[in-house]
């Protein structure tokens, strides 16, 4: 499991040290499947998608994949109006989501990768 510690993720700088701490985890650790914990991020503007984008990127390359939880009200809006995620799963996403970590964790076990 991986936590965004901050509140507000919006300017390219800590996008880009976001990217290379999530890749850093994934190298470091050889993790394939990863729960991402957003509970304390409060705001999320469409630069900070690169970095999620390029990890489930790396993650699909290994056969790994990533499912985001504790999702907000509010960023959770911004995931589905830019269709990052679809909540009720009526079409195809770059995201999947559940609503904590250990709902993640059981949805990390009991559905294979996504091709």
């Amino acid at each position: 499991m991986l936590t965004i510690t901050s509140t507000d993720l919006q300017d390219e700088k800590l996008a880009d040290a976001l990217a290379e701490e999530l890749l850093d985890a994934v190298a470091q650790f050889g993790m394939h499947q990863i729960v991402l914990d957003m509970q304390r991020l409060r705001y999320i503007s469409s630069v900070a998608f690169r970095p999620l984008l390029r990890l489930r990127s790396k993650l699909k390359e290994i056969g790994g994949r990533m499912i985001l939880c504790g999702l907000t009200p509010a960023v959770g809006d911004i995931f589905f109006t830019t269709k990052m995620l679809s909540p009720t799963g009526s079409f195809e996403a770059p995201f999947q989501m559940a609503a904590d970590v250990a709902a993640a964790v059981a949805q990390l076990k009991d559905e294979p990768a996504q091709e």
